[in-house]
Order: structure tokens, then sequence, then C-alpha cells
């Protein structure tokens, strides 16, 4: 992210980030959240990372009525366990304090869950979920044979994750479903640049820069959109052209010269993966 280049431009520094587009994919894992609700079960909605998985998923829930989301915070995901879960179930749901015990905290998590499943659509959600070790969930399972009131499950699991974490362990895959996110078609490239840069870009670069694989997930396309910027201005303009990309392609570092080398028909994509290198 370049904010300087950005201002610079004239581009307002949240352009991207309030930018709202129904994308192919984001319609995908609204149907898949609201069919994991429906039946209380485990998905996952996997992605790259940058392809707009937690912004598809947290779309998805805002869109529905009476759910409760309940979204652990503990920052280093690889030492989210259970304990985590329960204490983040019980604090969402009331006002107790956690029971010390864990064969009593998890009593006290069941009951909370199958007062509240009574009421709602009770959702745990698990961002950066590949980071979560296997025991964790492992856990998972047992928490969705949960019984209350000759109830369970008492609620849905909605895993976000950059790689497929449930065919690994038997007892989740046997018992969920998953969706991996494509990327962004030619045409939501298209509208995005179109309603994020407007006047800003040119429509041949547009259609350059939709035609390629490596401006499919978010991420990628803004970190391009700030590479042509920086080219833009350096040559003093405040548009961005085909010849930006030109300019642009130029002067992106080479691969080492044992790789081969991109051929010319390679474009944007080519110099985005030599940029990588």
């Amino acid at each position: 992210m370049n904010l300087v280049a950005r201002k610079q431009f004239g581009l307002a520094p949240g352009a991207w980030r309030t930018y709202h587009q129904q994308i192919a994919d984001g319609a995908g894992v609204s149907t898949l959240v609201r069919a994991a609700i429906d039946a209380r079960a485990i998905v996952a909605v996997t992605g790259e990372r940058g392809s707009g998985k937690s912004v598809a998923v947290a779309r998805s829930l805002a869109a529905l009525d009476d759910v409760k989301v309940i979204a652990p915070v503990r920052l280093a995901r690889d030492r989210l366990h259970v304990g985590d879960i329960e204490d983040a179930i019980i604090r969402a749901l009331s006002d107790e304090r956690p029971r010390r015990s864990g064969e009593a905290r998890s009593q006290q998590v069941r009951r909370l869950l199958g007062h509240a499943s009574g009421k709602h659509h009770v959702v745990l959600l698990i961002d950066d979920a590949h980071a979560l070790h296997h025991s964790t969930l492992r856990a998972l399972k047992r928490l969705m044979e949960l019984t209350w009131m000759g109830r369970t499950p008492l609620l849905s699991i909605v895993l976000v994750c950059q790689h497929d974490v449930i065919s690994a362990i038997s007892e989740l895959a046997l018992r969920s479903d998953q969706r991996t996110m494509l990327g962004l078609s030619a045409a939501e490239v298209r509208a995005a640049l179109g309603a994020v840069l407007g006047e800003r870009i040119e429509a041949p670069a547009i259609e350059r820069i939709a035609r390629q694989p490596g401006a499919r997930a978010w991420l990628d396309l803004q970190r391009l959109v700030d590479d042509l910027i920086v080219a833009a201005l350096a040559v003093g303009e405040r548009v961005i052209t085909a010849g930006t990309l030109d300019t642009w392609e130029c002067r992106a570092p080479r691969r080492e010269p044992a790789e081969p080398s991109a051929t010319a028909t390679e474009g944007v994509d080519a110099a985005l993966a030599r940029h990588a290198a």
C-alpha cells in the first residue's frame, strides 16, 4: 500500500475499502453461509490471501437477520485453543465469568449455547483458521455434538482460511462443506477499476489489466494499481494509460538469468511475477 502516492494522485485514502461490489464469489459464499446456518453445520471458505474471503463472509453474516456471531479475537491464531473459544462463547452470550474448571466451563458453554440457540442462530466465526492446531479443529467437532434439551447441534461454525484445513481431519471432513474463492472475473476487475479510479484510468489500460490472471485477487489488484500510480506520477501524469503499463513493465525487476525470460505476450502478469520474485 502506497498511501503517499495515492494522495498525490488524488485517490481517496479509503477508495478501495469503501468500494462495495457483489461478485460471483461473494454470492456463492453467501449461499454457503446461509445453508450452514439453516443446517447448523460447519463450513469453510478458502482462498488465496487477498481474495476477499473475510469481507465476503462478514457481508454475508451482516445481511442475515437474527444471527449472533461469536468471533474469538486472540491475535496469535496458532495458539488459539478450545479454552479461548469457550471463553469467547461465554463472554458473547452472557455476563458470567468463565468457570475455572475445564469440565465446569464446558458445561457452562453447553447451557449458554442451549439457551441462545432457542432465540437466535448462533455462529462461531474463526478467521485465519489455517493457523489452528489440529487439536483445536478436532475440538470443534465435539462442540458441534453438544446437546441441550434434546437439541443438537446448538450452533453453526464458519472457518475462513487460506487452504483446506478440514479434509485432513476425517472427523470434520464428514460433517462439513467448503467453498474455494476463485478470484475476480475480468468483468469484475473492470468494474472495480472504473469505480475506484474513475477518470484517472483510461479504457485501454483497464482492458489490459482485466485480462491478466495476476490481478484476480483484491490485494494483488490494489498493489498493481499502486505501482501504476507511482509510474504515472514519475512522468508527471495523473492518469493511468496503456503507456503507463508499458513503462512500469520495463522498470519492474527482472527474473534471475537462470530462469526463463517472460515473453512479450505475458504482459502485466509477467511483470507482476517478476516484481514478486
